[in-house]
């Protein structure tokens, strides 16, 4: 009876060593670095801090970005406030809101937050608007006549 305890413990021991022969190193935590990719296009839970960013424009321009921003990327529109400064858009099953709000004369905060206060979505959904955003934001914003 002693034996057979003997001989599970000391697999036991093998085992939890790396492997009964020994041949793999024990892996250090701290020493080795976890090479973590994630697909934009994959849902993942997305932080707060990622739906915000402020851009160095007055607020007016990036509310025409934004309108921009989203019908460029393909998003339907479902309801826009001008005077206070939000889109409602669809992806999809989900819903986004878009809020633009003026820090001062020349910067402008634009968060795009879940309407469900589900973060688990895309974060490509974010990061392409904000990308459109940032590449038109010396692009002047003109008025087109109606025919």
């Amino acid at each position: 009876m002693k034996r057979k305890l003997l001989l599970i413990l000391l697999v036991l021991c093998l085992l939890k060593c790396g492997s009964a022969l020994g041949n793999s190193a024990p892996i250090n935590p701290l020493t080795t670095s976890a090479v973590v990719t994630t697909s934009p296009v994959q849902p993942q839970v997305v932080g707060f801090e990622n739906c915000n960013k402020i851009f160095k424009t007055d607020s007016q321009k990036l509310f025409y970005l934004t309108l921009s921003a989203i019908n460029a990327n393909r998003f339907t529109i479902d309801e826009i406030q001008s005077k206070s400064g939000y889109v409602l858009f669809s992806v999809g099953q989900r819903q986004f809101l878009t809020t633009v709000i003026a820090i001062n004369s020349q910067n402008s905060l634009l968060k795009i937050t879940p309407c469900n206060n589900n973060y688990f979505f895309p974060i490509g959904i974010v990061q392409n608007m904000f990308k459109y955003i940032e590449l038109n934001l010396n692009t002047p914003i003109e008025k087109l006549p109606i025919s």
